[in-house]
């Protein structure tokens, strides 16, 4: 990484800047951050999340004029930002009773719910049934019977979409991250008999299609080939079978704010083919999921260099957070900058403190100079490493938030080692 390409990097992260090689968080520098919050840490920065939903509501909505935005929340569970995405006015989108009862304790309301899952058990749809439900998504015949059954019950018309994997070219099956022979959604020709049979149901009303078919997108190609498909979907449904489809939910994958930036990626763009490509837009709702897009970058992590070695001759730089805090997910880009940039050095790689060989914190080495005791800054670490991070060899590092006024407030402590300790023998208190 060229100091160039460095700072070229920091560029898409509008709240960060260099000051005479000193990194600025917000106008504060990382030293003055961590002199009262020892590393490791994650800072959630809010305006950053709120920015990323203002980008794709306001440009969507010039094409889209029946826009739903929610938020995924398997991306992040933490309270500040389920609290941040209903004050913006998001949807919410739960796959499990876990995810049920956060998002009722953040205080949405069940008309914006987006209820996703391929196995969701009759406690979760009783649940979610009674209180009013209205975006659920079936993923099975059985789930949708399921759903008549209970709705039998209560006495009720159940508005369900069914989750669909779309029929697209080989070469654009091959790129997607959920595959035609995935455990998620059906295929498109069942799909038709989902749809039939909710029609001919007094307790079910089929209102919309459903389609999730990957994670990290950035090409604006990948969606002229799937709004063609759903368009003569709906079509096919409309037309031949008589059934009105009023919501199209096109999922979530969007690749997160900054790596759009950097692709030249534009809402604006994805609005018009939108408009262009599915009939009568005025008529429906179209609902997106995204998780990865508002929070990858809303946080960064900083980290301290523990030790540093050569071996076969490459170097190593090994920090004080690892792969049970960033998940080392298929599509997770982390990168690395230095809160001190002082200047190039031996190309080096950035592992964590566990002792398994996956522990990688970023794939690319970074050319920058290294020592012991330095900082670092990991970016893009905010989707999908809070929610599936783990008590793995070390505690979970403290969670902070970043306000505008330059107030950092907590909010949630890293694990207490005792109490990890506690319950490791449980069995044994007395």
């Amino acid at each position: 990484m060229t100091k160039s390409n460095f700072f070229n990097i920091v560029n898409f992260f509008p709240y960060l800047k260099y000051r005479e090689n000193i990194l600025e968080v917000k106008e504060k520098t990382v030293n003055e951050i961590i002199q009262e919050y020892p590393t490791p840490l994650f800072l959630f920065i809010p305006d950053r999340f709120e920015q990323n939903y203002k980008e794709i509501k306001t440009n969507l909505n010039k094409f889209v004029p029946n826009l739903f935005v929610t938020y995924a929340m398997k991306a992040n569970y933490l309270g500040r930002v389920l609290r941040q995405t209903k004050q913006l006015g998001l949807g919410i989108e739960i796959m499990s009773f876990f995810e049920i009862l956060l998002a009722e304790k953040a205080g949405f309301s069940y008309d914006n719910f987006v209820f996703n899952g391929p196995a969701k058990t009759a406690a979760e749809l009783e649940h979610t049934i009674q209180r009013g439900i209205k975006y659920l998504n079936v993923d099975s015949l059985n789930e949708l019977k399921l759903i008549e059954e209970i709705a039998k019950k209560k006495n009720i018309q159940q508005s369900i979409t069914v989750r669909i994997h779309p029929q697209l070219s080989e070469n654009t099956e091959r790129r997607l991250l959920i595959k035609k022979n995935s455990k998620l959604g059906i295929d498109y020709s069942r799909g038709i008999k989902l749809f039939e049979y909710a029609k001919r149901s007094t307790n079910l009303n089929p209102t919309g299609v459903h389609i999730h078919v990957g994670t990290n997108i950035v090409s604006h190609d990948f969606y002229d080939e799937l709004l063609v498909f759903v368009n003569d979907y709906i079509n096919d449904l409309e037309n031949r079978k008589g059934i009105q489809i009023q919501e199209i939910n096109l999922g979530g994958g969007l690749a997160s704010k900054s790596k759009l930036d950097e692709n030249g990626f534009s809402f604006e763009k994805l609005g018009k083919q939108i408009n262009t490509n599915i009939d009568n837009i005025k008529d429906k709702m179209v609902i997106f999921e995204p998780g990865r897009y508002l929070v990858e970058d809303s946080f960064i992590a900083i980290t301290r260099v523990l030790r540093s070695k050569k071996s076969w001759g490459r170097k190593w730089a090994f920090v004080d957070i690892g792969a049970n805090s960033l998940i080392p997910m298929r599509y997770s880009e982390y990168r690395i900058i230095p809160s001190h940039y002082k200047g190039k050095g031996q190309y080096c790689n950035i592992g964590g403190p566990l002792c398994l060989p996956v522990d990688v914190i970023t794939s690319e080495a970074v050319d920058f100079e290294i020592e012991e005791e330095d900082l670092l800054v990991v970016l893009n670490c905010g989707a999908y490493t809070l929610s599936m991070s783990e008590q793995f060899g070390y505690p979970r590092p403290a969670v902070y938030e970043l306000e505008n006024d330059g107030v950092i407030k907590l909010l949630k402590p890293s694990d207490d080692i005792d109490q990890m300790v506690k319950d490791s023998f449980w069995s044994e208190k007395t």
